[in-house]
């Protein structure tokens, strides 16, 4: 098999492109290139260059364009050696450099090429050092996103990424937060639209020279971003905190969790949806609480929290994260429920101290608020449905 090289074309034109790259380019029979849309492209007329632009009519997701790309490249490279051009530098945001060298079979080469990222820094008038996530647009998902640190999206060819990319940035930034459309990143001569968020999809013209710049949230904007909630609960328990907050302990917090449960067992029965966030809220405000106490003491902290019910959550359902477990009815889960238990090491009890509670506590709470009995009412009526049992 024939090697295949990887030539960057570089971010803009022909008097851009390193001159051993165009000596390269022009002793090349033909240079297969992932798009013809390209300066260079259209500057190097007498090369012979076969674009797979084709391929992009093919497919729906670019993952499989990608892939049949490759696969192409992999067919041509058994009869010779392989040139294969792409946009800025092979290793910047290049989809196809990353499959070929992560295919043992193939010999990759890749050379030179100018990425966009420094010329990006500077359209945008943005210190790196400040910073910064680069994420490519057709796979974003908001689970990637750090809103503190700048982010640049690449790969926004079109309209319909561009509202994609909306949509998901969204779930994250206010609806007028302000952001750079960026194309042709090349210094003074970069085109750069700043427009809010919601806006980005508006006019957009099609360009595979274009990314999205997302500066971060200040720290007024952060309120919906969990890592805030518990530094700022890390900040209330510190030595210098609130005086309530710091003398907290495991032990004193126990009744104020019964208590916003009751408060949410309450909006839950008006159905008022408002009162409910704030309760939930309230709910995980005892969760952050625990484990600033516990990140203070040196004993956990949160994300030993959220790993341990993570695992747990993925490790009991084999049916939807694994593979072989087949479940019908609540029987099969039950008993899927129970197989992992055993593996975890835990026993079944015989008798189940947090149902009896839940039980009483819920009958408790019904009798006083569904039925109108004082609390010592409620009381009486358990204590006589417990002697009946007996």
């Amino acid at each position: 098999m024939g090697k295949i090289t990887v030539v960057g074309l570089g971010n803009y034109g022909l008097d851009e492109l390193p001159f051993g790259i165009y000596r390269f380019l022009n002793k090349s029979d033909v240079v297969y290139v992932r798009t013809i849309d390209h300066p260079v492209v259209e500057d190097l007329e007498d090369i012979k260059w076969v674009s797979f632009d084709h391929i992009y009519e093919r497919h729906n997701r670019f993952e499989d364009v990608y892939r049949e790309i490759v696969s192409t490249l992999k067919d041509k490279a058994q009869q010779g050696d392989v040139v294969y051009a792409v946009p800025g530098h092979p290793m910047v945001a290049e989809s196809t450099t990353e499959l070929l060298l992560g295919d043992a079979s193939i010999q990759v080469e890749v050379i030179g090429g100018k990425s966009f990222i420094d010329d990006m820094f500077h359209a945008v008038a943005y210190d790196p050092n400040n910073g910064f996530q680069m994420l490519d647009g057709t796979m974003l998902q908001s689970e990637m996103i750090n809103v503190r640190t700048a982010l640049i999206i690449t790969q926004v060819y079109d309209q319909m990424i561009a509202g994609d990319v909306k949509v998901t940035l969204m779930e994250k930034y206010p609806d007028e937060h302000q952001v750079a459309i960026v194309t042709g990143a090349r210094g003074e001569g970069s085109v750069v639209r700043w427009c809010s968020l919601y806006e980005i999809d508006h006019e957009f013209e099609l360009s595979n020279l274009t990314s999205l710049f997302v500066p971060s949230l200040s720290d007024a904007n952060l309120s919906g971003e969990f890592e805030y909630l518990m530094q700022v609960m890390d900040t209330l328990v510190a030595e210098d905190g609130c005086p309530f907050d710091k003398a907290q302990t495991h032990e004193s917090l126990k009744r104020y969790l019964l208590e916003e449960t009751y408060e949410l067992l309450d909006a839950i029965d008006n159905d008022d949806i408002d009162n409910m966030i704030e309760e939930l809220g309230d709910i995980l405000l005892q969760v952050v609480f625990h484990s600033a106490i516990g990140k203070k003491s040196m004993m956990f902290d949160a994300r030993e929290v959220i790993s341990v019910i993570t695992d747990k959550m993925i490790r009991r359902h084999p049916h939807i994260f694994g593979e072989g477990v087949e479940v019908n009815n609540i029987k099969d889960l039950n008993d899927v429920w129970k197989k992992a238990k055993r593996a975890e090491g835990k026993e079944e009890k015989e008798i189940k101290q947090e149902k009896i509670f839940a039980d009483l506590y819920l009958k408790l709470y019904d009798l006083v608020n569904k039925q109108h009995m004082t609390i010592a009412e409620g009381l009486k009526v358990l204590a006589g449905e417990q002697d009946e049992t007996r």
